[in-house]
């Protein structure tokens, strides 16, 4: 019988009369851009505007130039402001930045907007939401630390004697949500396999033996995949998105008792704490071998905008 699916391996306006074209989706236009009410209170303003490349459509134009006004407006919030070195520092303000325009502006309004010279600008007004951006900023900076501990080469600082290869079903390139992950494992010997998925929310969930657990044991030179269709558990993806680790071990003598764990989902941090403390009594047997892979989830609008958004960095240097 086949198990109830895994969601991401963590059980868990239009602007209107002004321009020509097609009907393009975004907040409304605002009736009078002059008026003030009391709705105007603690709103953020942005602006931005977008020069037409060649190639652009006039609609492509409007939707970056309010990715840049909904940047702008993201700046004025004092939670995203303060964390805006911090950002850096990891590596995370196109990501953040892209998802932030999504969660943590709403109740826009286009307040005024032009088209000159072939060049696109947009002016808004939005309600900020401080609290889903600190959310935010917290849960991503989480994942790419715990990221980092995982994929830290002293987690496996064990000599191998025998070859071991993790991937998954995509190379170089982020998960976006809904789509399917498989994970594959391949071991040059016979032996006994422990796999962890360190996920974005802080958790590991534990595949191989508690999810898997025909897999304890695997042949060598035989691929494996988990979370295939018709497997026992399927992996979609789906929020929270970050920096992801998956973590195989392999032994040809069965795993250290330490490292048995009861429950298929635990605390990461925890666990890598205790997956250490092991490895440094196996430093040096020949017996064990390690392997990881990194990947990254993301929802598939923040992702094309974090991407336009590294191309317009990329010009400007």
């Amino acid at each position: 019988m086949r198990s109830p699916e895994f969601t991401h391996i963590a059980v868990t306006g239009l602007l209107a009369g002004l321009f020509a074209g097609p009907v393009w989706a975004g907040p409304q236009l605002a009736p009078d851009p002059t008026t003030k009410s009391t709705a105007d209170i603690g709103q953020v303003q942005g602006s931005g505007c977008h020069r037409l490349d060649e190639g652009d459509s006039l609609l492509s134009a409007q939707k970056k130039a309010l990715a840049l006004a909904r940047e702008d407006a993201l700046k004025k919030i004092r939670t995203f402001a303060e964390s805006a070195g911090r950002l850096s520092d990891h590596g995370l303000e196109n990501e953040v930045i892209a998802a932030a325009s999504r969660v943590g502006l709403s109740n826009e309004r286009i307040t005024k907007q032009t088209v000159k010279a072939r060049q696109v600008c947009v002016w808004l007004q939005a309600t900020p939401n401080s609290r889903e951006v600190a959310k935010l900023i917290e849960q991503r900076v989480s994942a790419k630390e715990l990221a980092k501990k995982a994929q830290d080469p002293a987690v496996a600082s064990v000599s191998s004697n025998f070859g071991l290869k993790v991937w998954t079903n995509k190379k170089n390139e982020p998960f976006v949500e809904g789509e399917r992950l498989i994970i594959y494992v391949e071991s040059e010997k016979d032996a006994y396999l422990n796999l962890d998925y360190y996920t974005a929310d802080g958790k590991v969930v534990h595949l191989v033996p508690n999810v898997f657990t025909t897999e304890a044991r695997i042949q060598g030179g035989q691929k494996y995949s988990f979370g295939d269709e018709g497997a026992v558990a399927e992996f979609k993806i789906s929020p929270p998105f970050g920096e992801e680790t998956i973590r195989a071990w392999a032994s040809t003598v069965p795993f250290d008792a330490a490292l048995a764990v009861a429950d298929q989902v635990g605390d990461a941090t925890a666990h890598l704490a205790k997956v250490q403390s092991v490895m440094k009594s196996k430093a040096n047997d020949p017996t064990w071998a390690s392997a990881m892979v990194a990947i990254r989830t993301s929802n598939k609008e923040d992702l094309q905008v974090a991407r336009e958004r590294e191309e317009r960095e990329r010009k400007k240097r």
